[in-house]
C-alpha cells in the first residue's frame, strides 16, 4: 500500500518555558531516552535488558531576540547555591508546541547547559541550550503524566520579530585594559555542572548543582605586547591565587547585552609574528567567585540594555 503524503507529520514549532516563548534558529530537537541494562550469563552470553531510567532532552538555538525577562531564563546559575536542587520545589513544564496544534510537555524540564553568547554586531547573541527533563514531583514512570504528556490544541504563540534582533558594537574593560574593538566579537562562555540525582525505586528525580564556571575570549584590536604582557599573571609567585579584584565588563549599546566576568583573570594572551599575523592573537579570561564573611558572591551576571525611547 503507497503512503499517502498528506499523513506525513512534520514542521515547526515553538517553545514556552518558565512564561517565555522560545523561537529557533533551525529546529528544536526532543528525545525521551530509557537508559537499560544488560543481564549477562557466562552460559549464554546477554540473556536479557533492563530498563535502569528515563529521562528527556530538548536542544534548541534561539533565533536571536533579547528581553530582560529572556536573558533571566537562559542564565540562572550566574550565582548558584552550590549542592541545592536544580528542580526546586515545584515542577517547571517545557512545552513544544508544533504549528500543526499538537503540544509535547515534558513536565518537569530544567535548563541543563546555558547557551553561549556572542557579543558581535552580526551575530545573534545566543548559541544552542538544552534542557533536561526527570519524572514530575511525586510520580513513578507507570503513573500517568509522569515523564510526559501529550495534548491537541490550536498553535498561538504567534511568531519572532526582527525589531527585537538589534547588532551592537562592543567594548570591554578589564582593569587597566580597555577593548574597543576586536576581530571577531567575544564569545562568553557559561557553563553548568549538573549532577542526576537517582533513586532505587524510579530512577532519576532530580538534578544537584554540582559546579558553575564562565570565561570569555576575543582577539582584540589595538593592544600592545606590554599591555598584554603587563595583564598575564606570569610575574605572580608559584602556588598564588590569580583570580583578583579586577571584574571583566564587555558592554554593548542599547539594544544589546552587559556581561560581567567576577573577579576575572586573564589566562590565555598569545603573542604572534609573521606577515599576515596579528600581533595579538585570542584572549581568554576566567571568572572567579568573590567570598564576605564566608558567604560567595556572583560568579557572572548577563543584564540587557534596553533600548531607550526617542
Amino acid at each position: 500500500m503507497a503512503t499517502d503524503r498528506t499523513t506525513i507529520i512534520r514542521g515547526p514549532g515553538s517553545v514556552t518555558y518558565g512564561g517565555q516563548t522560545l523561537f529557533d534558529a533551525n529546529g528544536i530537537n526532543a528525545s525521551l531516552d530509557s537508559s537499560t541494562g544488560e543481564i549477562p550469563s557466562s552460559v549464554s552470553g546477554n540473556i536479557g535488558t533492563m530498563k535502569t531510567d528515563q529521562t528527556g532532552k530538548v536542544t534548541l538555538t534561539p533565533c536571536g531576540q533579547v528581553s530582560a525577562a529572556l536573558v533571566a531564563l537562559l542564565f540562572p546559575y550566574g550565582n548558584p547555591t552550590i549542592g541545592s536542587s536544580a528542580c526546586g520545589s515545584t515542577d517547571r513544564p517545557l512545552v513544544v508546541h508544533s504549528l500543526a496544534g499538537t503540544k509535547v510537555s515534558f513536565l518537569n524540564a530544567v535548563l541543563s547547559k546555558m547557551p553561549e553568547i556572542y557579543l558581535s554586531p552580526v551575530k545573534t547573541a545566543f548559541g544552542s541550550l538544552e534542557f533536561s527533563a526527570a519524572l514530575a514531583k511525586g510520580k513513578a514512570p507507570g503513573d500517568a503524566n509522569s515523564l510526559y504528556k501529550v495534548e491537541t490544541g490550536t498553535y498561538g504563540l504567534g511568531a519572532p520579530d526582527p525589531s527585537g534582533i538589534v547588532g551592537v558594537q562592543y567594548s570591554a574593560e578589564f582593569g587597566d585594559l580597555t577593548i574597543d574593538d576586536t576581530a571577531d566579537g567575544w564569545t562568553v562562555t557559561p557553563e553548568v555542572t549538573l549532577q542526576p540525582v537517582v533513586v532505587d525505586s524510579v530512577g532519576t528525580i532530580d538534578w544537584t548543582i554540582a559546579d558553575v564556571a564562565c570565561t570569555a575570549k576575543c582577539t582584540p584590536i589595538g593592544l600592545t605586547e606590554a599591555q598584554i604582557l603587563a595583564a598575564l599573571p606570569v610575574a605572580q609567585a608559584r602556588g598564588s591565587l590569580v583570580g583578583g579584584s579586577d571584574d571583566l565588563v564587555i558592554t554593548g549599546g542599547t539594544g544589546g547585552l552587559t556581561v560581567t566576568l567576577k573577579n576575572a583573570s586573564l589566562v590565555q594572551g598569545p603573542l604572534q609574528w609573521g606577515n599576515t599575523a596579528l600581533r595579538v592573537g585570542e584572549i581568554g579570561f576566567t571568572a572567579h567567585r568573590s567570598f564576605s564573611s564566608g558567604t560567595p558572591g556572583p560568579l557572572f551576571t548577563v543584564a540587557y540594555n534596553a533600548p531607550t525611547s526617542a
